[in-house]
């Protein structure tokens, strides 16, 4: 890419991002929404974390999933990742399954006082 903005980069290297997959935010409690409450969520740009320009094939390979099946490869960004995903299932009220529950609180329980961001997430307490 050139910069971190992707200016000059041809479109389809690229991909916008969902935090939480648009399927996942479905199937965690969007189905019951309005669809001006969908439109906000799958274009929401309230929130830094909520979408975010990442490569077409890093976005093919995460899809749908939740973190029962994908965490980013990147073991250094998964701190951040947990932390995020929480936020925004939080901020969007938005249910968390038990096996996503499992796999969040793990990968934090790894996450030192320094690999968490100040200030934390509503939900996530620090240690």
């Amino acid at each position: 890419m050139s910069g971190a903005s992707g200016v000059g980069t041809p479109p389809w290297i690229v991909s916008i991002d969902h935090l939480i997959p648009l399927a996942e935010g479905w199937d965690s409690g969007a189905s019951a929404w309005s669809p001006a409450e969908w439109k906000a969520y799958a274009n929401d740009l309230g929130d830094g974390r909520a979408l975010s320009v990442v490569s077409a094939a890093s976005n093919r390979s995460e899809a749908d999933q939740d973190p029962t099946r994908w965490l980013p490869p990147a073991e250094s960004y998964r701190c951040q990742y947990a932390t995020d995903r929480v936020a925004e299932k939080s901020r969007w009220s938005l249910s968390v399954d038990s096996g996503e529950e499992a796999v969040l609180a793990e990968t934090l329980d790894r996450c030192g006082p320094a690999d968490l961001p100040a200030p934390l997430p509503l939900g996530i307490r620090r240690c």
